[in-house]
């Protein structure tokens, strides 16, 4: 709840003004400026020359977005310095630029104004929980989970990197927490890693973490020694969404690639079902990988886009539709079946207004999906599937690609920068940057027309 304020009837006028969608756009806006200009100089790149701004300005975003798609190799082109930068956009981006602003105002001991509390509820989604206590409850699990996935990742890069793994295996747990798909240390070390059951179930453990959310985190928490039917609806939802994704994820691609040399084939029989799962998960918009995509089946690619689709879960670091998104759909298509004049889904009624969200989300990602491919398609000679692939990592702010992001004109890199920003912040959101206010209710009640489906 929000705490007490001194309101006068026109500064309630301005904060039902207020567009915090608009607001949450320009704070991801501007950091994505400043991350391109300090990523642009020659103290961020390895060989001290200036960057140029296209490439800093998909770098930047792609940090920010927590995306992971690199148009210059993340481990030989950016200096210390760089990697610095990267990694603290990266922080940026997976706890949202609010929660961050009001951390600051917090150390400072400074008021936290009402505007900025409606911001940090559109960025989160959180509309019950006190913001302080929300904000601290983020802070605590990212601090948390980030140091102990780098003792983990320090653990097990030691024998690769010797003490460098100290600095690497701490900047690649928070771009993992995070979801982002930057690898900070040499980009053919995962490769090389495929059979290492620690380094899969580190990432794994870090990957589902970050994308669960940290209100079903939190449940699990307080109510989980209760037993699965004491959790709240969206919890159950996602522990159920992230069983069934991962364990069909890891069937379907362990079939289709079980006897491809290049990926799975040249594995040992439990390391093809391990390299499997690591497959599994990280498409849930992580983005490392340990076997080539561009050498695998195209029905894996197909698998491996929808599980981006999908995503991770609400006011997590990842990205996609989300699992409740797709449940809520799922619960509507279902709907046709049965005579009931509710929408229900465990046992429980679905808000028509949620209902309406969950199309407008699903509906408007596939149609920027679609326009964006069509637009890669029309200036980019790779094959289409290809495309696909590379726009949905985009958009589901994944970081897997077929192969081809270092080699795309301009135009494209323009393209995939616009589809990673509006994937962070979510379609609804980008539309709600130019929608003032709503409409208000139209009082005239319409007749009910007849439409064939």
């Amino acid at each position: 709840m929000l705490e007490k304020e001194h309101l006068t009837p026109r500064s309630l006028h301005a904060i039902a003004a207020i567009n915090p969608y608009r607001w949450l756009a320009i704070s991801f806006i501007g950091v994505i400026i400043v991350g391109t200009i300090l990523l642009m100089l020659p103290i961020s790149s390895a060989d001290h020359r200036m960057t140029s701004i296209i490439d800093a300005l998909f770098t930047a975003t792609s940090c920010v977005s927590v995306t992971g798609l690199t148009v210059v190799d993340t481990y030989t082109h950016w200096s210390l310095v760089g990697q610095l930068i990267m990694i603290v956009l990266i922080q940026i981006g997976g706890m949202g630029t609010m929660v961050l602003s009001t951390v600051i105002l917090l150390v400072l001991r400074k008021r936290i104004g009402l505007e900025n509390r409606l911001l940090i509820q559109a960025d989160t989604g959180d509309t019950r929980n006190s913001i302080v206590l929300l904000v601290k409850r983020i802070v605590t699990l990212t601090v948390v989970v980030e140091m102990i996935g780098a003792i983990g990742y320090i653990w097990q890069l030691y024998p690769y990197l010797g003490s460098s793994s100290f600095y690497y295996g701490t900047l690649q747990s928070i771009s993992t927490f995070c979801n982002a798909g930057f690898v900070f240390f040499d980009n053919a070390l995962p490769y090389n890693m495929i059979s290492d059951w620690a380094f899969t179930l580190i990432t794994c453990t870090l990957i589902s973490i970050g994308g669960f959310g940290y209100m079903a985190l939190y449940d699990i928490g307080h109510n989980g020694y209760k037993g699965i039917r004491h959790l709240e609806l969206h919890t159950r939802i996602m522990l159920y969404g992230q069983v069934v994704l991962v364990v069909l994820g890891t069937v379907f691609i362990a079939m289709l690639e079980w006897s491809n040399g290049e990926t799975l084939g040249q594995l040992a029989y439990l390391d093809r079902w391990q390299a499997a799962l690591f497959q599994a998960v990280t498409p849930r918009t992580a983005g490392l990988a340990t076997i080539d995509y561009s050498a695998v089946h195209p029905i894996t690619a197909f698998v491996t886009i929808i599980l981006m689709f999908i995503g991770a879960g609400p006011n997590s670091t990842g990205g996609g539709v989300k699992i409740s998104t797709i449940a809520i759909i799922w619960a509507v298509s279902t709907h046709i079946f049965n005579r009931r004049t509710d929408v229900v889904l465990g046992k429980s009624s679905i808000a028509n207004d949620t209902i309406y969200r969950a199309c407008g989300i699903v509906f408007f990602s596939t149609l920027c999906i679609l326009l964006g491919t069509c637009i890669l398609a029309w200036q980019e000679p790779y094959p289409f599937l290809s495309l696909l692939f590379e726009v949905q990592s985009a958009f589901s702010t994944v970081g897997l690609s077929m192969g081809i992001t270092p080699y795309l004109d301009a135009c494209s890199k323009w393209v995939l920068i616009i589809i990673m920003f509006t994937g962070r912040i979510g379609v609804l959101t980008l539309i709600g940057t130019f929608a003032l206010r709503r409409k208000a209710q139209d009082p005239i009640a319409y007749p009910e027309g007849h439409i064939v489906l």
